[in-house]
């Protein structure tokens, strides 16, 4: 297969560094998936043969049931899902059976199925910023924070349906891209592919859709006065929401007009009592508040008297390390401390570096304007699901890990556009720090304790 060259690349020693970048960023997922156990950092998982929970859902296609129950999803944990994510897996321990090993092995061993999509999103987002024309430092700054984010390293291994939804949506920001520089009807089928295969794996997937249609609008407004292309856009696009819209709503039609269930529910709906509920904080004290809790333990806490509230800060352990519960208190901790303290300094810079994409002294472009709704509508999103149940799980970054990836464009751009100054190096040497730290926490990690 012919390798197919960075837009403007670039000298040997730039392929080479991408290429080390991209290769370290596989083996560190590839490591954490080595030494975590099937049931160490997963979300709503459960236990094989209970018939709830993600593993439940599995069972089931596995069992020969079907995609549409004939019962209502809130009857088992986690069956309100979409089924397609579940469905592969659900094949792939099947093909594993039939090749001899052993009931509990299979299941163990979907998560180099999780390692799959994982290395095949980090490799989009790579083509996604080659995409964007980056080079040089700017497209080294962009793939270190995609590559080392340590929550892609968690989705590596999670056995739910985060990973492919984040794959899904990763493919269709790439071909929204290339389908904005070329009108193709290839490009148009590819997102039609990505975006019902994010929808039918997770329905947050559908966040993606209003940046995807202000830049069909956009290139639809610029092409009008040609009638030619106004009508081979217009029919490409009616095609498009014909086919997209009503399959993209069965899954969530059907079980709205069986079971009444609603179009955005969660479980969370229907608990109450938990001792997560975070409920009696106020708004200000989520969003701003330190008193009583978010800084005196570096793992989330669940209960108690230091029970997380602080969205931010949860925000931030989260991104981190997941939500485990650390049981080391030697150098591996006092590295993770740090590691968390560059995260923070990182994510408080992405916020405006994100905003100055479309900022009056930036020169704005369509692109940027793409990331910036992106960014943006998931993090207003995932604020509205905070405060809507209210629950310290509720604040988990793997909610909103597609803001990794315009996060790196905005500093990719940044970098582009600074060149030489003090401000785009000492960026770029805080992301190899940041970097640095990544490796080295994980790679502790596999050697300490862990919980949960």
């Amino acid at each position: 297969m012919r390798e197919r060259k960075i837009p403007g690349s670039a000298s040997q020693r730039e392929r080479a560094c991408l290429w080390t970048v991209l290769i370290l960023g596989l083996l560190m997922r590839l490591g954490y998936v080595l030494y975590t156990p099937i049931y160490m950092g997963q979300h709503d998982l459960l236990e094989l043969g209970c018939g709830q929970g993600h593993i439940g859902y599995i069972e089931y296609f596995l069992e020969g049931g079907s995609i549409f129950h004939d019962f209502s999803p809130v009857t088992r944990y986690q069956f309100y899902h979409p089924p397609f994510s579940h469905l592969i897996s659900a094949a792939f321990v099947r093909c594993s059976l039939l090749l001899g090993t052993p009931y509990e092995t299979a299941f163990e061993q979907l998560q180099y199925l999780a390692l799959f999509y994982s290395a095949v999103t980090l490799i989009l987002f790579f083509r996604i910023f080659q995409e964007l024309h980056f080079r040089g430092k700017a497209l080294l700054t962009a793939c270190l924070l995609t590559a080392f984010h340590p929550a892609l390293y968690l989705l590596s291994g999670s056995i739910n349906n985060d990973g492919l939804c984040l794959l899904f949506m990763t493919g269709a920001i790439l071909y929204t891209l290339r389908w904005y520089r070329k009108q193709s009807a290839g490009n148009l089928f590819l997102i039609a592919v990505f975006v019902l295969g994010g929808i039918w794996t997770k329905l947050n997937a559908i966040l993606i859709t209003p940046a995807i249609g202000v830049v069909f609008f956009y290139v639809l407004v610029k092409k009008w006065k040609f009638p030619k292309e106004r009508r081979r856009l217009l029919g490409q696009l009616a095609v498009f929401g014909i086919v997209v819209i009503p399959l993209g709503l069965t899954w969530s039609v059907y079980n709205y007009v069986k079971f009444q269930l609603p179009f955005d529910f969660t479980p969370a709906m229907l608990t109450t009592g938990s001792t997560q509920d975070v409920s009696e904080y106020s708004a200000l004290r989520r969003l701003f508040g330190l008193r009583g809790g978010p800084l005196r333990q570096l793992a989330v806490q669940f209960a108690g008297d230091c029970k997380d509230y602080n969205i931010g800060i949860t925000l931030l352990k989260t991104a981190v390390f997941g939500q485990y519960q650390l049981m080391s208190w030697g150098l591996e901790y006092k590295g993770l401390i740090v590691f968390t303290i560059v995260n923070g300094i990182l994510s408080v810079l992405s916020l405006p570096a994100v905003c100055r994409l479309v900022g009056k002294k930036s020169r704005g472009s369509m692109e940027k304007w793409f990331f910036f709704l992106i960014y943006m509508i998931n993090v207003l999103f995932y604020l509205k699901f905070c405060f809507q149940y209210t629950k310290v799980c509720s604040m988990d970054f793997r909610y909103i890990a597609l803001t990794v990836l315009p996060a790196g464009a905005a500093f990719g751009w940044y970098q582009r556009e600074q060149g030489e100054t003090r401000t785009a190096k000492a960026l770029l040497l805080l992301m190899l720090l940041w970097s640095i730290l990544s490796i080295g926490c994980y790679l502790g990690l596999g050697l300490t304790p862990r919980a949960w």
